[in-house]
Order: C-alpha cells, then sequence, then structure tokens
C-alpha cells in the first residue's frame, strides 16, 4: 500500500508541477473538482460542446466498447454516425457548401458560357459604345440645365420688369387722377 501511496504522490507533484501552477490543492480529489469545475464553464460557454458531450455520454458504450470494432460499427447505427458527424461545425458548412454546388452545378454547365469567349470582343464594342453615349448624355444633360436655368432667369427678369412697370403705370394713373380731380380744365368724371 506504501508504494501505491508513494506512486500516487508522485503522480500529484507532475500534475500541479507538469501545468507550472503552484496552487493550494493538495490532493488529486480537490484538482480533479477544479477541472470539473472549468469543464462546467467551458461547457456553459459553448453549447454545442454541451450538446455534443452529452450524445457522446449516450452512445459511449457503443462507441468505446471494448475493443470490438466490428461489433461497434453494428451496434452503431446510421443515424448515430451521422449524429457524431454532424457534431463537427465544420462538417456541417462542408455539406451545406457541396449542397450548393450540387445545386448550381446545372447553371455553370450553360451553352451560353462557352460562347463567351467568342462574344468578348462585341461585348468590349458596347461598352465602348455605352461609356460614349454616357458622355454625350451628360453633355447634353448639362446643355439643358443651362438652357433651363437661362430661361428661368430671364422669365424671373421678364416678371420683376412687369411688375415695376404695372407699379409705374400705376402710379401715373394716380398722378393723373389728382391732376384732372384738381384742374377746372378737365370736367370730373364724379356726377
Amino acid at each position: 500500500m506504501d508504494v501505491l501511496n508513494a506512486r500516487l504522490e508522485a503522480l500529484e507533484r507532475g500534475v500541479l508541477s507538469a501545468d507550472g501552477r503552484t496552487n493550494n490543492t493538495e490532493n488529486m480529489c480537490e484538482q480533479i473538482a477544479h477541472i470539473e469545475r472549468r469543464l462546467g464553464q467551458v461547457l456553459a460557454d459553448h453549447a454545442p460542446l454541451a450538446q455534443g458531450l452529452e450524445k457522446y455520454t449516450k452512445l459511449k458504450g457503443v462507441i468505446d466498447g471494448d475493443g470490438d470494432l466490428d461489433l461497434s460499427r453494428q451496434l452503431l447505427g446510421v443515424g448515430a454516425k451521422v449524429e457524431l458527424v454532424l457534431l463537427n461545425d465544420s462538417a456541417v458548412h462542408t455539406l451545406s457548401d457541396l449542397r450548393t454546388i450540387r445545386d448550381l452545378q446545372s447553371n455553370i454547365s450553360q451553352p451560353e458560357y462557352s460562347a463567351a469567349a467568342e462574344l468578348l470582343p462585341k461585348a468590349r464594342e458596347l461598352e465602348q459604345q455605352h461609356s460614349k453615349q454616357t458622355g454625350e448624355l451628360r453633355r447634353a444633360v448639362a446643355d439643358i440645365s443651362s438652357v433651363v436655368d437661362r430661361y428661368h432667369a430671364e422669365t424671373e427678369a421678364l416678371s420683376e420688369m412687369f411688375v415695376r412697370w404695372d407699379q409705374i403705370l400705376t402710379g401715373i394713373e394716380r398722378e393723373v387722377s389728382v391732376l384732372e380731380a384738381a384742374s377746372p380744365v378737365f370736367p370730373s368724371s364724379r356726377r
């Protein structure tokens, strides 16, 4: 029994010194409790890990088995094998990408794509024409905007002149009315 205790103490010293910590844990049970608490925190922070551990715990007897791999493979159903594969997030992403690629395969193999190289010079010519027409459109819009701005400026100037002329004519008519009323030569239009 002394040999067993000595080996256990040597193991404890090795574990405590291996991870570089000098903490207050004095025996292996406290160290295991600390590790279990830390595992609980990690599982709480990472839900997929907790789900994977739960699934593993349910299937542990079949997966780990007693060394008879053929028996384990036979006992483990296809659904359980798929669940184990799907625990890995990269496998889920890979399967999703493969489904997307399979769905897009018919679009990739269109006969129009084989003629694309032949049509490339025509597409470049159309692109140049489009660029040229875009420049012409910008110039035409600028010219039209300039004409519209000049039209509005002249219309506004004419409106101001009309208002001023109306004021001048109204003032002259008022002065004429005053002169007519004051002058004995012009009979008053009042009766």
